[in-house]
């Protein structure tokens, strides 16, 4: 410890700086680091100290030019307000001249912002069949975003997201639809929706049948053409008559049948079709006839029972004549 002695040194030094008047200038900056936020405002103070005169200043930034920035010089004090500050991170220099002598002094500015505009890799978001497709999310940010893709209608991100990517390997009909990349940091975050659209030649299409068991004329009947692939145009008939179509967007046809007769069995199809390719399915329709009229008795049965009375009706006849006869053959002989 210096004690008496060190306060004795600092005195004398005091004393020979006032009698010689040199006193050295210094400058001051403040604060020398900041960390804001986008879109905040920001005041940093430069001050001179131990001038004899007024000092002069000029602040100058690393990226050349200030956003809304205001200078206030005041004697040996200048003060720069930078307002809604949108740049990034950045530093600022605060340079004087105090009596000949040039003095200076940086300040950094640490801005932190949230993701800015979300961009992908490619605008061809088509992917053939069993094929491989990846869209590269990108987004700036400070700190840098963390980004993650989903799959709308799914909670949990893509387990094929990696590295900024969605990567679909061996594409299938059930990947297609609207994907999601989500930029986000302590700041703020950003999205953006792309389709994955997947082709190649359809499924083979579904036929069914609303009867069950045979199928009788007079019956009303409903037959379904559907397809669970990618796009397709759908189409229903019987042999080479048209009976029903649908659209490249509908699933499934319906064809109703009310009262089907035997003219309307035979061969139907269930055909779709794209730019990719055909497929068909195929369902044999029967009809069993309805028979309403009911069966005479053979006719020798029917005849037996009437020729059967008949006869028996002569015989009784002729009993009868025969015993009247005989009757009055007694009586002639008794007188």
């Amino acid at each position: 410890m210096c004690g008496v002695k060190c306060i004795s040194f600092v005195l004398w030094i005091d004393i020979l700086n006032a009698i010689t008047g040199e006193n050295i200038p210094k400058l001051e900056i403040t604060p020398l680091n900041s960390v804001i936020h986008v879109g905040e405002d920001l005041k940093i103070t430069c001050k001179v100290i131990d001038c004899p005169v007024n000092a002069t200043f000029v602040w100058t930034s690393a990226m050349d030019k200030f956003l809304k920035a205001e200078i206030k010089n005041e004697h040996n004090v200048s003060h720069l307000l930078m307002r809604n500050i949108s740049i990034h991170s950045d530093s600022v220099k605060c340079q004087t001249t105090c009596d000949r002598k040039i003095l200076q002094k940086m300040s950094v500015i640490e801005v932190f912002y949230g993701p800015g505009t979300v961009t992908v890799s490619s605008n061809n978001t088509s992917v053939k069949l069993g094929e491989q497709l990846e869209i590269t999310c990108h987004a700036d940010g400070n700190p840098k975003p963390k980004i993650f893709w989903w799959k709308l209608g799914e909670t949990e991100p893509e387990h094929q997201s990696q590295n900024n990517k969605l990567i679909i390997s061996n594409a299938s009909w059930s990947q297609a639809g609207w994907y999601r990349c989500n930029a986000s940091n302590n700041v703020g975050s950003q999205q953006m929706s792309v389709k994955v659209i997947v082709v190649g030649p359809p499924n083979i299409p579904k036929i069914q049948l609303s009867h069950r068991g045979e199928l009788k004329e007079g019956e009303n009947i409903s037959i379904f053409c559907s397809s669970d692939g990618g796009p397709a145009e759908l189409k229903l008939y019987r042999q080479s008559q048209s009976a029903a179509t649908g659209g490249p967007n509908e699933s499934a046809v319906l064809l109703n049948i009310s009262s089907i007769q035997i003219t309307d069995a035979g061969i139907y199809i269930c055909e779709a079709k794209n730019d990719f390719g055909i497929e068909t399915s195929k369902m044999n329709i029967t009809v069993k006839a309805q028979h309403s009229f009911s069966r005479n008795p053979d006719l020798p049965v029917a005849i037996l029972p009437a020729v059967g009375s008949v006869s028996l009706l002569t015989a009784a006849g002729l009993l009868i004549r025969h015993c009247r006869k005989q009757a009055r053959s007694n009586l002639s002989t008794l007188i």
